[in-house]
């Protein structure tokens, strides 16, 4: 009987490892190098510092980094050039980011901006 108590706890524990590891692991957020690895994406969310921002026309044009790639976004709208990190939502198709929202960190959430 022991071995069997000692093993269903060790079956216990291994699932209850694996849940806290996966739940620490699922992020609806990818990094540009990510990114680059997909031939497209619709609806994607990613994460990263903007670069190389310029206006023209209503639109913006800017580079999306993590420090290792980057990737261009262009965006129907205007968007500041924030220090902190923001989540860029769009559809990736042809090597460009097209962006749906650009939303900033602010404090411990995203926002519109």
């Amino acid at each position: 009987m022991n071995s069997k108590k000692l093993s269903l706890a060790a079956l216990l524990i291994f699932i209850a490892i694996a849940i806290i590891t996966l739940y620490y692991n699922i992020s609806p957020y990818i990094s540009p190098s990510q990114l680059l690895k997909l031939d497209y994406a619709n609806d994607i969310q990613v994460v990263g510092k903007i670069t190389d921002l310029k206006a023209q026309n209503g639109m913006t044009f800017f580079k999306l980094t993590d420090g290792n790639a980057a990737v261009e976004v262009i965006y129907k709208g205007s968007v500041q050039h924030y220090d902190s990190e923001v989540v860029v939502v769009g559809d990736w198709k042809d090597g460009v980011l097209y962006a749906k929202e650009v939303l900033r960190k602010c404090h411990t959430e995203y926002t519109g901006g």
